[in-house]
């Protein structure tokens, strides 16, 4: 199973949601003291192929922009 999301200004973004902005994606802390997210979209996966490919998809989603180094800097972090 993966999921696949950035957070970028403040913001969480689902990068494998049709809706990557959703209202409906939420951090949590658990009681165990651990943090888990709410309504993370989670894709079913059966080989390294499969994981290259949504994050090949989920990496379209992303936000970047320029700077000075770099014409396509990532303006966010990522997690996978």
């Amino acid at each position: 199973e993966m999921a696949y999301m950035e957070i970028y200004n403040e913001e969480i973004r689902d990068l494998l949601s049709k809706n990557p902005k959703s209202d409906e994606l939420r951090m949590q802390e658990n009681r165990d003291g651990t943090v888990g997210m709410i309504n993370l979209t989670k894709k079913a996966v059966k080989s390294p192929s499969e994981v290259g490919d949504l994050m090949e998809l989920a990496n379209k989603k992303r936000v970047v922009a320029s700077t000075h180094m770099n014409a396509v800097s990532s303006r966010s972090h990522a997690v996978c």
